[in-house]
């Protein structure tokens, strides 16, 4: 789900998020919230508008999005979560239109932030550790492979006809997954040493 965030420094947030709450819930109630302008949100008026708030916090619904507003003594935090990006910016630009014009004596200004960095990108996801259950799993895994193909070569060395070529491609196998296993171990600790 798309964030975004606002933070509008004012001494007067408490009014200012009553007055978009307020705003909203007069929307969700079938009264024109701007007699004789456009519509809203980007060519259609919502359909689904509802409003909660106190002198403090608020949360503002709009078809599929929600705006959470909070007062401080110092500012005005808004934070919205949307289904998707387009939702996302046509609420942003409701509400900084509206903060805008109730605010016109303050002169305030919203610059939202995305806290999720990229639009569209989810989060990075750390890898789990893996423990020393694991590790050791593995590294019990790998000397067994290594001691079934020294079987083999063992075997296929009781036989003259193949003991030569048999043996050298058994032993390239055998070097070449130690060195593989080797290479991996090697790689997982340093990866682990650079997020640690």
């Amino acid at each position: 789900m798309p964030t975004a965030e606002a933070r509008v420094t004012t001494e007067r947030a408490s009014r200012y998020l009553v007055q978009l709450c307020r705003h909203a819930g007069q929307m969700g109630h079938g009264f024109p919230a701007h007699p004789g302008r456009g519509p809203h949100m980007g060519g259609e008026r919502p359909k689904n508008v509802k409003a909660e708030w106190s002198e403090t916090d608020g949360t503002i619904t709009v078809d599929g999005g929600t705006c959470v507003l909070r007062a401080t003594p110092e500012a005005l935090t808004l934070r919205i979560e949307a289904q998707d990006e387009d939702q996302m910016q046509r609420i942003q630009a409701v509400l900084t239109r509206n903060l805008t014009r109730m605010s016109r004596r303050d002169n305030l200004t919203v610059d939202w932030s995305r806290p999720d960095a990229t639009i569209g990108a989810t989060p990075a996801t750390v890898p789990p550790r893996r423990g020393r259950h694991t590790v050791l799993g593995l590294t019990v895994a790998g000397i067994l492979v290594v001691a079934v193909h020294v079987g083999l070569v063992a075997g296929v060395l009781t036989l003259p006809q193949w003991a030569s070529l048999s043996a050298n491609v058994i032993l390239v196998g055998v070097l070449v997954k130690a060195a593989l296993i080797a290479a991996h171990v090697w790689r997982r600790r340093r990866a682990s040493a650079k997020a640690h």
